[in-house]
Formats: structure tokens, sequence, C-alpha cells
């Protein structure tokens, strides 16, 4: 290689240097205009605003950030060693920014086209809660590693690691190591054990899928990572994580008394993760109004603890099984606003949400949507004859399949309204078969049912898995006479400042006809009058009403889905393992027994002192009188008629 050559190899070389060093030095001038100015003391950091959650009365209902920083000396060595080697290994090492991490993040970025891994270091998540703008891109990514430099060159790894553990959360509503370790051993950081300050350590990085109260055998888990990262890092040796993972984790009790509202707040804060980010939510200072009525949501939680305390005392198998579970959700018709979210019986006890999970079966109470199928797609309507009887229908590559009706009896002619009301299974599938489940699935997707739908003949008697909150959503449509509101539960969003950052408009759909969904409407308002539902009035409950019960196989499910003019309710009740409800005498629990008298009890207490308002009736409907065997109008002086209310086009036969 010749000399000149060398030459000119050495100044290019130079010159892709100079030019990569003076467009560094560009990009940190263009981005140093809008990086936050760091705090004289990192305590600052801490004393961020919390985000407040509001009822809709006006009830603060949570506050997420809250936190209680601790001096490093009143931490425990063991669990500062434990979280330097989960979160950063060189943290005493590099400046701020882990290159290797770092080069390692940038390449799987890069292969899969967006932020996969952070790569960052304790200093460059401590840095980006010094930000009010939380988006997930690159430049955020480039401002944050300049921020943890100038920390690093401003305050010592001291006071770095002392404002990193005060801040951080550790799932349960716990921000800060002195927060966590009340929540969950009951004492204070300083007096951590090695195997509980491991545990913590494992926390940060998924708070809630490591959550001991809830999983605690992926906890458990996760702290055996958190001790040989730090028998890798040499903070502690073989010996001592044997005789940790050997020792007592001794939890905190969690089952303290339970907040009802907290089943909504999670699922709220869930949603907003989804959209905004975590970080926002968390520490973004804001105020998030919600449309959560804190004083119906009492009201739930009373009712149904009442109600099932009684019927674990007549369950057979109980010890075996545990309490049985509920879920209610209640909404208001006009506008979708969710004013209950009920998950589960007591949330200190069990955080799963069972009023958004779809894995229940419906059981009779989707029937209305094969019934509004049946009267849309074949003409017919609440006083059309079909005949309740054995049915065997074929199926290609299946076994035959044979509906059974609930007491294995049958009307012979029975007019739907009639059929509604009583429940029968045949007439059901008969629907179905005639309209196809195709058909039925279209119609249930209509009133916003979005689960996963089976495309078979049994989906008329409810064998695909909804949650309440579909089912309370899909009623009150029917309530609405067909207008449709998705449910909604957030209704504004404050900046620290005051200013809205977010606000919900809500502008329901009409679906179907008015005059198409009012005789179906009538026909659940039977269901309460004198159907499987009359223990609705039974109990007392006095205002325009209709529902459905819903009860599936073997007693595993037990539904109520009903609605007023204001509010629609669902309430589900059963075992978590999907065990059979049946009493010390083998009697299986009903919609009518297990879940009704939750409604009735809820409905009561919600709808004290309000006035009795019956639906409207829309133009273009006639009421008549009709012989439920025949579908003839009755004639005068006959004892034995239904009224039904149908299109004014529809003809009825008169009496013979």
């Amino acid at each position: 290689m010749t000399r000149s050559l060398v030459e000119k190899l050495f100044f290019a070389a130079l010159g892709i240097f100079l030019l990569a060093v003076f467009a560094c030095i560009g990009v940190y001038l263009v981005l140093s205009r809008d990086l936050p100015q760091l705090p004289d003391t990192l305590e600052k950091i801490n004393l961020s605003l919390p985000t407040e959650i509001y009822s809709v009365d006006g009830e603060r209902v949570a506050v997420l950030g809250e936190r209680y920083p601790v001096p490093l000396e009143d931490i425990s060595p063991d669990f500062l060693k434990a979280i330097i080697a989960v979160e950063d290994a060189n943290f005493y090492r590099h400046k701020g920014v882990d290159h290797l991490a770092l080069f390692r993040a940038m390449f799987r970025n890069l292969r899969e086209k967006r932020i996969a891994q952070g790569g960052s270091t304790i200093t460059q998540q401590l840095s980006k809660n010094l930000f009010f703008s939380f988006e997930r891109n690159w430049v955020r990514k480039i401002k944050e590693l300049l921020i943890a430099l100038q920390m690093e060159a401003t305050f010592t790894k001291q006071r770095i690691l002392e404002a990193y553990c005060n801040q951080v959360y550790f799932g349960n509503g716990a921000y800060g190591v002195e927060d966590a370790s009340r929540v969950y051993f009951a004492k204070r950081a300083k007096d951590l054990t090695l195997l509980q300050a491991a545990l913590l350590s494992g926390l940060p990085n998924s708070p809630n899928n490591a959550n001991p109260f809830t999983n605690y055998d992926r906890a458990v888990r996760r702290a055996d990572y958190a001790l040989d990262r730090m028998v890798k890092a040499g903070a502690i040796t073989p010996r001592q994580k044997e005789d940790a993972l050997a020792s007592s984790l001794e939890l905190a009790d969690s089952r303290g008394e339970s907040d009802p509202n907290l089943y909504f707040i999670d699922y709220v804060v869930g949603l907003l993760e989804e959209d905004y980010g975590k970080d926002f939510v968390h520490f973004g200072g804001t105020k998030i109004f919600t449309t959560l009525d804190a004083r119906l949501q009492k009201f739930a939680m009373k009712a149904a603890e009442n109600h099932l305390e009684d019927l674990d005392k007549k369950m057979r198998d109980a010890d075996a099984h545990g309490s049985l579970q509920v879920a209610l959700v209640a909404i208001e018709n006009r506008n979708g606003a969710v004013r209950v979210l009920l998950g589960g019986r007591n949330y200190s006890r069990s955080q799963f949400n069972r009023a958004v999970s779809s894995n229940r079966l419906p059981g009779s109470s989707f029937k209305p949507f094969v019934y509004l199928t049946a009267m849309e797609t074949l003409g017919y309507s609440p006083a059309t004859v079909v005949k309740d009887e054995p049915i065997t229908v074929d199926i290609p590559g299946s076994s035959p399949w044979e509906p059974q009706n609930f007491e294995d009896e049958f009307a012979g002619d029975i007019v739907l309204k009639k059929a509604l009301m009583r429940s029968i299974n045949v007439v059901s599938a008969k629907l179905v078969q005639a309209t196809t489940p195709a058909r039925v699935i279209e119609t249930a997707r209509q009133f916003g049912i979005t689960s996963p739908l089976g495309n078979h003949l049994s989906l008329a008697l409810g064998t695909s898995g909804v949650s309440p909150l579909e089912m309370a959503a899909a009623y009150s449509a029917i309530a609405n006479l067909g207008v449709y509101n998705k449910p909604y539960f957030v209704q504004w969003i404050e900046d620290y400042n005051g200013n809205r950052l977010y606000e919900h408009f809500y502008l329901g759909i009409q679906r179907f006809p008015r005059k198409s969904v009012y005789p179906l409407l009538d026909m659940m308002k039977g269901v309460v009058e004198g159907g499987t539902g009359s223990v609705v009035r039974k109990m007392g409950f006095e205002h325009p009403a209709g529902g459905k019960t819903g009860t599936t196989n073997d007693f595993k499910d037990t539904w109520f889905d009903g609605f007023t003019k204001d509010l629609a309710v669902s309430v589900w009740v059963g075992y978590d393992d999907n065990h059979p409800m049946r009493d010390t005498s083998r009697h299986g629990l009903t919609g009518s027994a297990g879940a009704a008298p939750i409604w009735v009890n809820f409905m009561q207490k919600a709808l004290e002192g309000k006035n009795k308002i019956n639906f409207p009736v829309p133009a273009g409907i006639k009421f008549e009188k009709v012989d439920p065997q025949t579908g003839h109008l009755a004639e005068d002086g006959s004892r034995d008629w239904v009224e039904v209310a149908v299109k004014e086009e529809t003809p009825l036969r008169p009496p013979p």
C-alpha cells in the first residue's frame, strides 16, 4: 500500500469521525433546547404530582403515584444489592449509559422496527420521570440518555440509587421500596430479609404478573432469578442463596377490608395504559374523572355479599370449591356510562375481574338475540306459534343434537312470547335452525357482543362465553329500543394545570328500528311479570322492567340480565372452577334463585326514591290479547290469554 493511499484513507477516516462528532453535537444542540432542567436535588423527582381518580359523584376513589421516600440508610442493603443485580449490574461502573446493553437493545429495535427493548440503566429509568410527555419513540430515548448523562455528572451514585428506590412502582399501588415493604411484608424497608428483598427487586419489571398475592409461584421464581443474578454479580454466595430460598417469605395478610371500587379502577387504569402508556397514567399528575358511581358500587357489593353468604350455607361441596363468586355490571342506558363494575366478591382476596372476562356461558339469557333474529328475518311476531316437542337434528360429521327442556317437559304449540317467558329450549333451537347461527351472530354483534361466538346450533342455548359487561351493554340497547351506546368508563381527563386532555362524547347508534325491538322488550317484560324471572316481582320490585334468566348445563352458571328505563344490569353467579352449583338436597341453582335476587336487591337501592318510568311505546305498535296455544285473538271472556305487542301491520288470526 502506497504512502499516498494511506494518507487518503487516514484523512477519509478522520473526516468521517469529525462528521460524526459534529453530527452528535448538532443533535445535542437541537434536542437540548427541549430538555427539562435538572432539579437541584433528586428528592424533587419523588415529589411529582400523583394521578387522582374520581367517581362521577366527585369522590376521590384512588391515587396513583403517591410516595413515601426514605433515605438510603433506611433501605435494606440486601435490597440495594438485589435491585442493582436485576436492573443494572454495571451501575457503579458506567456513567449513565451501559453501552453494551444499549447496543444490544438498538440492534433488536432496528430489527423489529419499533422500541421493543430499552437497555436502560437505573439512571435512564429515573430520568424519564422528569418528562411531562410520555410518547415512546427514538427522540424520547435520546433525550432520556442525555438527561442520564447530566444526572451522573451532577449527582453521586448514592443519590441516584436512593431516588430510584423511592420512585419505582412495585404493583398493588405501592410506589417506592418503603411502601412496597409495608404492602407486601408489613415491615420497614430496612428490615427486609434477603428473600423478601430479592422478591421485591423482581417486581418493577412485571408488577402485575409477579404479584405474590395473586401469582405466588411466579413471584418466587422471580425472586430465585434475582438471587441468581446476585450470585453472578458476587453480591452473595451460593450458600446465602440456598439459605434464602429455604427461609419463610412471611407475606403480609392481603385480606383486609375490601374496596369494591378497585375492580373498576384497575380496569380503567389498564385501558388508559393501553392508550397512553404506564408512565402517563402513573406519573402524569393528571385527574381522571370516571363514570363510576361509588354509591351504587357499594350497593352492588352489599347486595352480592348478603345473598351469597346465604347461598354458601346451602351449597353442597362448598368447602371443596371455595365460595361462590359474582360479577355485576350496571350501565346507564341513555349514554352507555358504566356506573358499576363489580368483578368479584372480595377484591382483597381475588383481583380477577369476572365482570369483563368472557369465559362464562350465558345460557338462556342469550335467547333474546335468537328471538329478534327470527322476528326480523322470518317475519315472526310474539304471537307466532312454534311447536315445543322432542326433536333430533342431524349434524354432518357429528352426533345428532337433541336439545332438552329444563324439566324434560314439552308444551306443544305455544306462541313465542310465552315460550320466552318459560325459557323453552326446543323453541329457541328451532328458531336458530330456521334462521341459521350465522344470522344470530350478526344480530348479537349489532348489540355489541364482541366475544367469539360458535357458529353452531347450540348457540341458541347460550353455549359461547360472553362477559357481564357485554350482556349489560346488549340489554341496554334493548331498553333503548335498538339504540346501542358503546360502554365507556372515563368522562374526561385533566392535566396538572386543569387543562382537559380528553373528553368523552357519546353518540348512540340506532342498530334496529324502534318498532322492531319493542315487541322483544315487551316479551322480556313478560319474563319478569309471569315467567322465569317472576322472582323480581315476588321480592317486591315494582319498577317497570324486563329481563331474562340464564342457567347453563349442570348448573355451572347462573345469570339474570335485566333493565329498567334508566339502568341495564347484568349479574352472574358461579364457582371459579366451573363446579356445578347444587344444594345439600342436590337441587341445582338456577338464574332465578342465584343471580336474580342480587339484581333485585341492588336495583331496589339504586332506584330508591325515584319515579317508576314506563318504557315509551313507539308509533306503529298495537297490543292484542291472543290464545297462548293457537296465536288466535282471544275470545271475549276467555281466561287463557297473553297480551302481545306487535307491529300494526302484523296480521293476527281471529278466534275460530
